[in-house]
């Protein structure tokens, strides 16, 4: 396994990658757990701007990833199965959008333009991501309240 730090293992509040480049936005998660023995943790995941905290999801994995221009995040989203799937917060629309796809563990290291970049299942059949947000199969886009 890749030890950096954060990692879908090892990540928390205090991590610098949950500030948006530009400094406007910050994730916040909730009590951040195990999903099993030994397994990657996830939590509640809120988005905080402007004094609003608005939830993403009850169960969100990281660590998440910001695009360059702070208006687009990357978040990994347990599924009932322990799997994840990939989804986008568009800051400017205040939409979240889950893909259908479905991954083992995701660790995304790049977040350029439409690319999304990382690996699936950094400990075992290690598989490289490359996921481009307008070609990949939408499965739900929620307006965020």
């Amino acid at each position: 396994m890749n030890n950096e730090y954060p990692n879908p293992w090892n990540f928390s509040n205090i991590d610098k990658n949950l500030l948006s480049p530009n400094g406007k936005y910050k994730i916040e998660f909730r009590e951040l757990y195990e999903i099993a023995m030994g397994a990657p943790i996830g939590g509640e995941c809120y988005l905080i701007y402007d004094d609003k905290k608005l939830k993403l999801n009850d169960w969100s994995g990281g660590p998440i990833i910001w695009n360059d221009t702070s208006d687009k995040i990357a978040l990994p989203i347990w599924t009932k199965q322990r799997n994840q799937k990939i989804s986008i917060v568009d800051i400017n629309n205040l939409t979240i959008t889950t893909f259908k796809n479905e991954f083992r563990v995701l660790h995304f290291s790049k977040f350029i333009d439409k690319n999304l970049l990382g690996i699936d299942s950094p400990i075992y059949m290690t598989t490289k991501l490359n996921f481009d947000i307008d070609k990949e199969e939408v499965e739900t886009i929620k307006q965020l309240k």
